[in-house]
């Protein structure tokens, strides 16, 4: 990396150092002495890494000096980690109350002392180090600051800013007309056949934007019978680019089937269909590939069109049939307006004259690149210092030699703070338009220690990763943003991700056809093609695994094939954090050597249809905190989950009818809980109720869930609560049976969303009535059967929105002012209904018509990241 980082890893080492697992290791092996020794020599170090990075980027010799230490701290990391994954296996054992020889000859008294006499040496072996490396710390004249183990709070700028909030500010709407009358006019005899109109111009002047808003007009729409996106990028790959327009088209990922069959099935889906196909990124300047691609293409109706978006005069040369359109810089003007929407807040611009000089000073540089305008227009917003925007304009950034736009967003990414700097760059592992999602790259984060607890007790990591997810959203390090209730969906920008990759190059490598190398100092390997990794990386660098802590398999093209390769991939990287794999797609048994993997925190598995179950060595595995293993062909997960004693985060897939007891039910420390696509499953288990710290529990595409289990209303810790598309579940099953006394209960209950629940004929009032001191929203959206709402509505003091749509009967009840629910939900600030005629956008606003394209949108987006 650019940046050492070194104050952070050594504020994690000391967070670890004062671990419960290290200090009960500590006292019961005898090491007090090495690991306070250990402890006294990172306290020194520490005291002076503030100013050492704060002077790395002067003095080559200090940026040596922390990269030096860098290497020491992760490997005192990875002893630290030994020491806690040991804890833990034997707090395992110990739950198990397993008596397999196996399992007692591993925890013999010999096995113990063999351990901690390897623990003790590997730890003087790091302190000998750190001695050595610390003793040149004198040479540079470093300044001690006082050490400070808290994680700081920053202001957060209002989640309505986005890349997205802005890009609409971006004046192309003349763009947008053109391209339109060039896309819509009626198919002649002699017009090639599709069209391909390229969309040319220089990183960042927003094509893709334009691109997309061009198929999202009203008469495009109409227009074609088909429309389909597809990112190309930089490896234009016959099978990945028509596997990625099949999966557009259709939802499916097809991951088992060769080239010809793609072909035969791309064309099927095309035949007699008038589409328009959205290639955005082309980089491809090898006229043989697009020339295989085209014939697949030209299968559909008359009248199909492509778009292409790209930088390269020769790729719209070789692809276009029209002359190429040629995005021009955006004028002076809408450039200064634009600066000035992102870095001031509503109604000051006219206080601060000054500040608007300096802004045209800043905007000049950025040379009318919209991307440069927005990025460091959201830096400065709500500053109003005169030094913080000359430093931004005066920035020694603006002189580096290269492309316009990357001096302004390396100057975005100077102002970051340091924890979110480190959060930004870990992100360049997964490849470009890769779709994150906020929870699950959370849980990223937190497999490699990113995410400091917050001095707030209320406030734990996941809330803490959130608030780093929507500091980068809100600084448009992140676009393409999209708020389903239960997820947050978004992208990186191909050149904010080069920027990272750039940053980052020291420590991620990127595994493609053009590259299998990784170096001694590699720790992050995203694999772009497989037969590379597995044919010339896995023999050629075998040497370099220990280091390795993150693989991401960027698709299913990247994916293993081979089972023994991938055997023998797992046996090489003893220190793996993170792991993210997409359809093994000839596997019909995922290896048993996983359970090896002991460090493993972050387990993204996307399986084939072919493997039936996970493999039960990873039920053994202690530091597992992320679980997402889906699959239509799993058949079940089973009772063992309960061993995973440290998972915080699983979505399951399985074909199960019934949850099991003793399985997910005994999972304390589980904080989210996502059951979708369970085609089968009748019944949730009934021991929920040891869910003691889950926060989110969200049951999606469960078709055949009948009932929910009454233990639901004993999960007291339960903050979001959401449930969507279960066609036979009625939801008065968790309700306790007439005439039986009703328990008192306290939730915590602060968001709840129903969604397409037909069979549901009336809302849980039990549940509400628990939540009277803290639900704040409640959505509604596709259950036409429930008739009315419930009395203790009323009771929900603290409710601010309620948002009810595609209810026909509910719809009318709560019309403003003339349903006969009204009285019920009048004191809600925020309500929205659909069908509601009032019109005006007040407190209680209302919209007309049928459900917008946006609560459509709640309904699928959640679940299109995990089909």
């Amino acid at each position: 990396m650019a940046e050492a980082f070194a104050t952070e890893i050594a504020k994690s080492l000391l967070g670890k150092l004062g671990s419960f697992a290290v200090q009960e290791f500590r006292l019961a092996c005898g090491l007090q002495d090495d690991l306070a020794r250990l402890e006294e020599r990172l306290k020194a170090i520490n005291a002076v890494l503030s100013d050492a990075e704060k002077q790395q980027s002067k003095n080559e010799r200090i940026r040596l000096w922390l990269h030096m230490l860098r290497k020491v701290f992760y490997d005192a990391e990875d002893v630290l980690d030994e020491i806690e994954c040991e804890t833990l296996q034997r707090q395992v054992v110990k739950t198990k109350g397993s008596t397999s020889r196996k399992v007692q000859h591993f925890f013999t008294s010999s096995n113990r002392i063999a351990f901690r006499l390897r623990m003790g040496h590997n730890i003087k072996k790091i302190i000998e180090r750190l001695a050595e490396i610390s003793a040149l710390k004198s040479d540079f004249n470093l300044s001690e600051q006082a050490i400070d183990c808290s994680h700081v709070l920053h202001e957060e700028t209002g989640m309505n800013r986005s890349f997205d909030s802005f890009s609409g500010l971006i004046r192309r709407d003349e763009d947008k007309e053109r391209i339109i009358n060039l896309l819509i006019p009626p198919f002649k005899v002699g017009d090639a056949h599709p069209r391909v109109l390229p969309i040319v111009g220089m990183g960042g002047l927003g094509k893709t934007s334009l691109a997309k808003s061009v198929g999202d007009a009203e008469i495009v729409e109409r227009h074609f019978q088909l429309k389909m996106e597809v990112c190309v990028s930089d490896d234009f790959s016959l099978k990945q680019v028509i596997q990625k327009i099949i999966k557009s088209a259709t939802g499916e990922r097809c991951a088992d089937l060769d080239e010809g069959e793609l072909q035969k099935k791309l064309e099927e889906i095309l035949n007699g269909r008038k589409y328009l196909l959205l290639l955005d990124d082309v980089w491809n300047e090898d006229a043989k590939k697009w020339l295989l691609l085209k014939p697949v293409l030209s299968k559909g109706a008359d009248g199909s069109k492509i778009i292409v978006t790209t930088r390269s005069q020769r790729v719209a040369e070789i692809m276009g049939t029209v002359p190429a359109y040629n995005l021009s810089h955006l004028g002076k003007e809408d450039c200064l307006l634009l600066f000035c929407k992102c870095a001031f807040k509503e109604g000051q611009m006219a206080l601060y004259p000054n500040l608007i000089g300096i802004g045209k000073e800043i905007v000049a540089k950025c040379k009318q690149v919209p991307l440069a305008v927005i990025n460091l227009g959201t830096q400065l917003y709500g500053k109003i210092d005169e030094t913080e925007w000359k430093s931004v304009r005066d920035s020694e950034k603006w002189e580096e030699e290269g492309d316009v736009i990357l001096p302004a967003l390396k100057i975005s990414y100077q102002r970051l703070p340091t924890h979110l700097k480190r959060c930004f760059l870990y992100c360049s592992v997964f490849p470009k338009d890769y779709q994150f999602g906020d929870c699950i790259l959370v849980q990223f984060w937190m497999a490699h220690g990113l995410i400091l607890q917050s001095a707030n007790p209320n406030e734990n990591l996941e809330d803490v990763g959130l608030r780093y997810v929507r500091e980068l959203i809100s600084r448009c390090f992140f676009q393409d943003y999209e708020d389903c209730i239960v997820i947050a969906y978004f992208k990186m920008h191909d050149l904010i991700h080069d920027l990272a990759a750039s940053l980052a190059q020291n420590e991620f490598s990127i595994i493609s056809s053009q590259n299998h190398q990784i170096s001694e100092s590699s720790r992050h390997l995203s694999v772009l093609d497989s037969n590379s990794f597995f044919h010339q990386t896995l023999n050629k660098f075998s040497n370099e695994f220990d280091h390795v802590r993150s693989i991401v398999f960027a698709d299913s093209i990247a994916g293993p094939t081979c089972k023994t390769d991938f055997e023998k991939c797992l046996s090489g990287f003893k220190y793996l954090r993170s792991l993210e794999l997409m359809d093994p797609s000839e596997f019909e048994v995922f290896p048993e050597r996983i359970g090896a993997l002991k460090h493993l925190r972050y387990l993204y598995l996307v399986v084939n249809t072919e493997m039936k179950r996970l493999p039960k060595s990873i039920f053994k595995l202690p530091n597992l905190q992320a679980l997402v293993a889906a699959g239509e062909g799993l058949e079940e997960l089973p009772e063992d989950v309960r061993h995973m004693i440290s998972l915080r985060f699983l979505l399951l897939f399985t074909q199960q009818k019934r949850l099991p007891e003793g399985g997910i039910g005994c999972l304390e420390c589980l904080q989210t809980l996502f059951i979708v696509w369970c085609e089968n499953l009748e019944n949730l288990c009934e021991d929920m109720q040891g869910l003691k710290s889950l926060r989110k529990l969200f049951i999606a595409k469960c078709h055949g869930l009948i009932s929910l289990p009454r233990s639901i209303k004993c999960l007291t810790t339960l903050e979001e609560f959401c449930i969507i598309d279960c066609e036979k579940l009625d939801l008065i099953t968790i309700e306790e049976e007439k005439g039986k006394k009703i328990q008192s209960l306290s939730l915590s209950l602060r968001i709840v969303m129903f969604a397409v629940l037909p069979a549901t004929r009336a809302l849980p009032e039990q549940l509400f009535q628990g939540s009277a001191e803290s639900l704040q929203t409640f959505i509604i959206i596709g259950c036409p059967n429930i008739g009315e709402m419930p009395d203790c509505i009323r009771n929900l003091k603290k409710l601010q929105n309620l948002e009810i749509s595609d209810c026909p009967r509910l719809n009318k009840r709560c019309r403003k002012e003339t349903g006969e629910d009204w009285p019920k939900i009048a004191h809600i600030p925020k309500i929205k209904v659909d069908g509601d005629d009032s019109g005006e956008e007040t407190s209680h606003s209302g919209s007309s018509g049928t459900p917008s394209a946006r609560e459509e949108d709640k309904k699928t987006s959640f679940h299109r990241g995990f089909c």
